[in-house]
């Protein structure tokens, strides 16, 4: 065989020879997928934005409260999450008060939840007897704060007849509201939309 024959031969064989990429242990691959779960939505520094329905430009809100909550549920599940308490910037409520709203988010984001993420408006205090309760989202629960102090109370949350929401009764820290939730979806770059009911 000639010179030239066996050169060609040669780099044929070595074009073919294919190098495997190195294995990621188990354990690393755990650890760089929890480094990328988003523990919460937003922090306390940020503006929270909201599109409601009807409206040209999102409102925007500031973050007067947040706690990671812990709640043992009446349906027997452990339930974690964050409340946060926004505060609109833009507008102020009737009679000059604060013009504010609850979002509740699943911990961390993106966590399989029955009823949050979900956006409540506080209203007059609303009956909750003749309704059925939502196990799922009522119990005992205590907080951790993060702007603020630790606490702890109760939600009870029903669920509207005939309609796609629902009323609760939020008891935190020796206070008590009544609220009742707005369909809202969660936009690009974390904007809450609120359709209409």
């Amino acid at each position: 065989m000639s010179a030239a024959k066996t050169r060609k031969a040669k780099k044929t064989k070595a074009s073919k020879v294919r190098r495997s990429k190195p294995k990621i242990s188990e354990p690393k691959l755990a650890a760089k997928a929890a480094a990328a779960v988003r523990q919460f939505r937003f922090n306390a520094a940020q503006t929270v934005r909201i599109r409601f329905a009807g409206e040209k430009k999102p409102e925007n809100f500031r973050v007067d409260d947040m706690v990671e909550a812990s709640m043992v549920t009446l349906a027997g599940a452990v339930k974690h999450y964050y409340q946060y308490r926004l505060i609109s910037n833009d507008k102020a409520g009737p009679g000059g008060a604060s013009r504010c709203y609850w979002f509740f988010d699943p911990q961390p984001v993106g966590a399989a939840d029955p009823i949050d993420p979900i956006l409540w408006r506080p209203v007059a205090e609303q009956p909750l007897d003749g309704y059925d309760i939502v196990k799922d989202g009522s119990g005992n629960f205590s907080t951790r704060s993060v702007t603020s102090y630790d606490g702890s109370g109760s939600r009870h949350v029903v669920r509207l007849d005939g309609k796609p929401t629902y009323r609760m009764r939020l008891d935190l820290n020796g206070k008590r509201e009544f609220c009742e939730s707005l369909p809202v979806t969660i936009g690009k770059g974390d904007m809450l939309v609120v359709s209409r009911k």
